[in-house]
């Protein structure tokens, strides 16, 4: 029987699965792709090791994404919890967002996003990609904006074209943060009074 690191074999497979998603993550953000064998000599194992735990680095890169997004809607649901009224619940999570991206945490989600992925595993990251607006489009529902669904797309489609001038370099997300808001704020103003 091979040597384990852990007490268990669960634990020691729960350990490798871990260091094969480190590894991932280090080589899609290097290089914004990777192959199996990359991935095995980053890990210190054979290509046939992987392979116990991955069918393809396609699907490495999906349980990449599918963990990153998973963090990223937790902490965007950790900075809307404790806002009860909907207003500044907006705002929380419009920063949070903002704050992701600026602090480099966005990168490995945007490099891992243009793989090809099988589609399956597609529709589970646009899932879960998709669940990042939830708290967002929870707010706007208590707003009592009519249509809250439509009125959260155009919030995301704000926020996410803030998202690429932040990568790009063109704003930062102190300088963007006040302006977004402020935008947001009279788009759901006129929503609510009936304007827009």
């Amino acid at each position: 029987m091979p040597k384990i690191s852990a007490p268990t074999v669960a634990e020691h497979r729960e350990q490798r699965r871990a260091a094969l998603l480190d590894a991932a993550a280090a080589l899609i953000l290097r290089s914004g792709n990777f192959t199996v064998a990359e991935v095995a000599t980053e890990v210190g194992l054979s290509r046939s090791a992987v392979y116990e735990y991955y069918s393809s680095a396609s699907d490495l890169i999906a349980d990449v994404l599918v963990d990153e997004l998973a963090d990223w809607s937790d902490a965007l649901d950790r900075a809307t919890r404790d806002h009860e009224a909907p207003g500044p619940r907006i705002e929380a999570w419009v920063t949070a967002v903002l704050e992701y991206v600026s602090d480099g945490r966005h990168a490995l989600v945007r490099a891992a996003g243009s793989v090809d992925l099988p589609p399956t595993r597609r529709a589970e990251v646009q899932t879960l990609h998709r669940d990042l607006i939830r708290p967002l489009h929870a707010a706007i529902t208590d707003l009592g904006v009519a249509d809250a669904g439509v009125m959260s797309g155009l919030v995301w489609g704000v926020v996410d074209s803030t998202i690429t001038r932040l990568e790009a370099g063109t704003t930062t997300a102190e300088e963007a943060l006040p302006v977004v808001l402020a935008f947001i704020q009279g788009g759901l103003n006129s929503s609510v009074l009936g304007r827009l």
